[in-house]
């Protein structure tokens, strides 16, 4: 395959690659992206919350088991 085959190629994935996106993409409306942006956050902080009580837990039952170990 030659480097101009090669670049015939690319260019041709890539103009039909745009072609896609602003032809036959749906794009959401300004406020589905509101809903959908504040929809993430909010299962972001949960899953944060969750994280956070999980990682607190299990710290403090190795101070525990540790403390119990070493007294």
């Amino acid at each position: 395959m030659s480097a101009l085959s090669f670049l015939n190629k690319t260019r041709q994935f890539w103009n039909e690659t745009i072609e896609q996106v602003w032809t036959k993409a749906v794009w959401p409306t300004p406020k589905k992206l509101v809903q959908s942006t504040f929809v993430v956050m909010v299962f972001i902080a949960i899953l944060s919350a969750c994280v956070f009580v999980f990682d607190f837990s299990m710290h403090e039952l190795v101070r525990c088991v540790t403390r119990l170990v070493v007294h």
